[in-house]
């Protein structure tokens, strides 16, 4: 069977999702779940139903990968689709750097212009946007989200379901709350 990929919401991340799988060349076919789309309106024909239609169209899709950047949605996405048996794609855009002993969990997506450096673990469903850096020893756990220009220097751990929002940074060894959103331009300093 051909790969084809579901991205589960079309909205401005889901779409930059799907153009990170196409350059990657490994899918034939990217459709979208999303909850705009009726029955018989047809403004986008990418768009083949809405999320709760998940089970109607994974048997259709060899992987799934949840395109909502909004965490707590997304973890609760990523858990029914672990139950359901969905195999979830990883998605890592092809300008991103990736040091080969970093390990990239399963359903995150690494996109344009991102660094991470060695040894550095980024959990599962996590969300790595342009341009973000996390240098050498750094943790991202499950789904969280690091924005647009975030840059976090080594040993940073960033909590689970925490959003780090653009251009914020952290200096060595800083720590992010789990499930805490922080302000655009935030700065976390190190522990104590």
């Amino acid at each position: 069977m051909q790969k084809k990929l579901l991205i589960v919401g079309a909205g401005g991340h889901g779409r930059c999702i799907a153009e990170i799988a196409l350059l990657t060349g490994t899918f034939s076919k990217v459709a979208f779940l999303d909850d705009t789309w009726q029955e018989g309106k047809f403004e986008n024909p990418n768009i083949i139903g809405r999320i709760e239609h998940l089970a109607l169209h994974q048997h259709s899709f060899s992987h799934v990968i949840i395109g909502i950047g909004n965490n707590s949605i997304r973890e609760k996405l990523h858990t029914q689709m672990v139950a359901q048996g969905m195999k979830i794609a990883t998605l890592l855009h092809p300008s991103a750097f990736i040091s080969t002993t970093a390990q990239i969990g399963v359903g995150s997506v690494v996109f344009a212009g991102v660094v991470i450096g060695p040894d550095t673990r980024v959990g599962d469903s996590a969300i790595i946007n342009c341009n973000s850096t996390v240098d050498h020893d750094g943790f991202i756990d499950d789904f969280a989200h690091l924005g647009v220009g975030v840059q976090l220097a080594g040993s940073s751990h960033i909590g689970r379901g925490a959003f780090l929002q653009a251009g914020s940074c952290a200096s060595f060894n800083a720590f992010a709350e789990p499930y805490t959103v922080y302000a655009a331009g935030s700065i976390l300093n190190s522990r104590a």
